[in-house]
């Protein structure tokens, strides 16, 4: 399983590029308590494809109701 999420998450590193995903997404909204870790998580991905996805430098800065693009599966 672990080995499979691996190969999932460099397939996706792969589709970004200069901070562009190429794939399909989402919008998901922030909410109190959320982290890139967890969305990470949650939508099996990874916390830098997260930051390249959405030009997160520093993710102090989120907030909520924040938008965040999220890779779809």
């Amino acid at each position: 399983m672990a080995e499979q999420l691996t190969k999932l998450s460099d397939d996706l590193l792969a589709q970004v590029t200069g901070g562009r995903y190429t794939g399909p997404t989402f919008v998901y909204e922030f909410q109190p308590g959320d982290s890139l870790y967890m969305l990470a998580r949650r939508y099996n991905t990874t916390v830098q494809v997260l930051q390249d996805l959405n030009g997160i430098q520093d993710a102090k800065m989120l907030g909520s109701g924040i938008r965040l693009l999220i890779p779809q599966r």
